[in-house]
Parts: C-alpha cells; sequence; structure tokens
C-alpha cells in the first residue's frame, strides 16, 4: 500500500515598490521553477514581469525593479 504525499507548499507575497508606486505579486512552490511575478493593479490588462521562473531569479527581479520608474517596469513587462 503506498503512503500518501504531504501537497507541496505555495508561497506568495505583493510587495510595494517605493519609486513606481506599483504593487508587484508573486507566487510559487519552493523548489520547483514555477515561479510567476505580475504586477496587480492594472486596469485594462496583466502585466507579467517573470513567468515558470526559479525563486531565485524571482526574487533578484524584485530587487531591480525597485529603482526603476514605472514606466521601465510596464515596459519590462511581457504585455
Amino acid at each position: 500500500m503506498e503512503a500518501r504525499r504531504k501537497p507541496l507548499a505555495k508561497l506568495e507575497g505583493r510587495r510595494r515598490m517605493p519609486v513606481s508606486g506599483l504593487i508587484i505579486a508573486w507566487r510559487g512552490t519552493p523548489g520547483l521553477d514555477d515561479w510567476v511575478a505580475y504586477i496587480a493593479k492594472t486596469k485594462s490588462k496583466k502585466l507579467i514581469l517573470a513567468d515558470r521562473a526559479s525563486e531565485r531569479k524571482v526574487k533578484s527581479l524584485l530587487t531591480r525593479v525597485r529603482t526603476m520608474s514605472k514606466r521601465e517596469v510596464e515596459k519590462f513587462a511581457k504585455g
């Protein structure tokens, strides 16, 4: 008889960037490359910053985006 596996823990968070004022949200599973980061409250479309990335890539992306202006962040995102 097989033992049941415990489900993988999902992590998510939100952070307001000081320079641009945008709210960046992210979610994923530690140890897997299924992380996604996106601009949370946009009026017309969801702008994705990273998709199917590692946790390390998403965290370094958040560090880089902290110093960018709103226009630079929206240009950097995939529409």
